[in-house]
């Protein structure tokens, strides 16, 4: 497993764009543009997507020989309420995608809390602090000071036991801004391993709370789980092959790679390995001599109709680019939500 620092995603994520970008000649971006559905062709394969983009609010079609889907997962529905380490964009949209297209998916139910998402302040809600603080020395406290579980436990029962002090006993914290949260002791890597450790250590972190006035090597962190892995996802066989002819699939947006549960630092293997093998084995196909054909939304025609029969009326419209944070009073101000309450 490869680290660097306390911030390995945006590593990977840094050199992967510059990596697709000194490649333009050979790569088209489309920034601010997601699918919103996969296209068919009139004999069943995978054959593109239609796009939105979302600042000018305008449609377009891509033709492709072969897709790849990775689009992450789904921590930004907030399963029971909670908050999450993922990014905006997180609504599960491709595995929605892929299941309308006709493509099963697996452990679904699998939700994974990491035992220590940032409680407050507000801003960096759901924030993850990595394992590492953790295994430098830092305990999880109750109100009491009180060490209630070893720190190193498997991420389900280290958020479970979190989740029991906090709200089963009553033993937590409850934040400025009302959130129930547990001490993270941070100032005790500073005692174990001298004076400025925690800024070595965990440089992104130290910045993220000093922001708004708090320096974790002296005052610990309020910690509680949080939403942070989709373990389930869209079945793929072990070249990142949907049952769809050319759609292949990669990363948190796949099912079953660690079953139910997974350790620390696995998702890699979702991400690298599986997206090196979508990747190859996308390039394979298309360089087999696939032809694309007429495209077609027969799929979803079909989709619609399955929701008719079942009497499913106004479904959650999927998928769900961004989810909508706005408050009752925000909403009721919006056009034309504001014109028809005026009228």
């Amino acid at each position: 497993m490869h680290s660097a620092g306390d911030m390995t995603g945006a590593e990977i994520m840094r050199v992967v764009r510059d990596e697709a970008r000194n490649r333009g000649d050979n790569i088209t971006i489309l920034e601010f543009s997601p699918a919103i559905e996969l296209l068919l062709d009139e004999d069943g394969k995978c054959a593109g997507a239609i796009l939105f983009n979302m600042e000018t609010r305008e449609y377009s079609i891509v033709k492709a020989k072969a897709v790849v889907i990775s689009t992450g997962g789904f921590g930004r529905l907030h399963i029971k309420g909670f908050a999450t380490t993922n990014h905006y964009g997180a609504t599960m949209d491709g595995v929605v995608m892929a299941y309308r297209a006709g493509v099963a998916n697996k452990l679904l139910a699998s939700t994974q809390y990491h035992p220590t998402g940032v409680a407050y302040p507000e801003q960096n809600v759901g924030l993850l602090i990595t394992e590492k603080v953790r295994g430098l020395g830092a305990h999880v406290l109750n109100i009491k000071g009180e060490q209630f579980c070893f720190p190193l436990e498997p991420r389900d029962v280290e958020s479970a036991e979190l989740i029991q002090e906090a709200m089963a006993k009553g033993l937590g914290i409850i934040t400025p801004t009302g959130r129930v949260g547990l001490w993270l002791d941070s100032p005790m890597i500073e005692a174990l391993h001298g004076p400025g450790s925690v800024r070595k250590e965990l440089p992104a972190k130290f910045i993220q709370f000093e922001r708004h006035g708090i320096d974790i090597s002296k005052d610990p962190m309020l910690v509680y789980p949080t939403l942070h892995y989709q373990n389930g996802g869209i079945c793929v066989n072990g070249n990142s092959e949907t049952t769809l002819p050319g759609l292949y699939a990669a990363g948190e947006a796949i099912g079953g790679v660690h079953g139910e549960n997974r350790l620390m630092g696995n998702s890699l293997q979702d991400i690298i390995t599986f997206g090196r093998r979508a990747g190859k084995n996308a390039a394979a196909y298309v360089n087999g001599g696939v032809e694309v054909k007429k495209l077609t939304l027969n799929h979803v025609v079909k989709f619609e109709k399955e929701l008719a029969d079942a009497g499913i009326e106004n479904p959650q419209i999927a998928p769900i680019l961004l989810p909508d944070y706005s408050t009752d009073e925000v909403a009721a101000n919006r056009w034309p939500e504001a014109v028809s309450q005026r009228a």
